[in-house]
């Protein structure tokens, strides 16, 4: 039997080899992408957590500043604008911190005499690379954190 198979004449067509060979691209080329788009999520991750990580300084500094502030929070000592996130490969990713944002409210079901504030503090950046896949992978992503901080309000206000 096996000499018979070895002697045979019969072998793959043309067809058939184009075809594995088709298949074979297909596999090899799903896993480049796949590891690729893995290895751009582990970026993604690490670039989200350098932002919150400068979102979060940010906020302990506006709590250290108002630390002994009973009235309002004051954000005007807050300094907005772009920092460096990244710096691999000499392609810098930069985020952008926007300028604070302050809203204050008076909970009535809690008390009519202690109000909050609510500091949201924005930061916007994209994680590149803008060379591939552009458009799915290099979204601008957002980051906003928030810190509410209850005062006292006097009776005669």
């Amino acid at each position: 039997m096996i000499k018979k198979t070895l002697r045979s004449n019969d072998g793959f067509g043309i067809i058939q080899a184009l075809a594995g060979l088709i298949i074979v691209t297909i596999a090899l080329s799903g896993l480049f992408l796949s590891s690729y788009y893995a290895w751009h999520n582990a970026v993604g991750n690490y670039h989200y957590r350098v932002v919150l990580l400068k979102a979060h300084q940010k906020l302990e500094r506006l709590k250290f500043v108002n630390r002994n502030n009973e009235i309002i929070t004051d954000i005007n000592g807050f300094v907005s604008g772009d920092f460096l996130i990244d710096d691999e490969n000499d392609k810098p990713v930069y985020g952008l911190i926007h300028p604070p944002s302050r809203v204050t409210y008076t909970d009535m079901v809690v008390s009519q005499y202690v109000d909050y504030d609510v500091i949201s503090v924005k930061i916007t950046w994209r994680d590149g690379p803008e060379y591939f896949l552009n458009n799915v992978l290099n979204k601008e992503r957002t980051l906003v954190l928030r810190e509410d901080y209850f005062y006292r309000v006097d009776v005669g206000e």
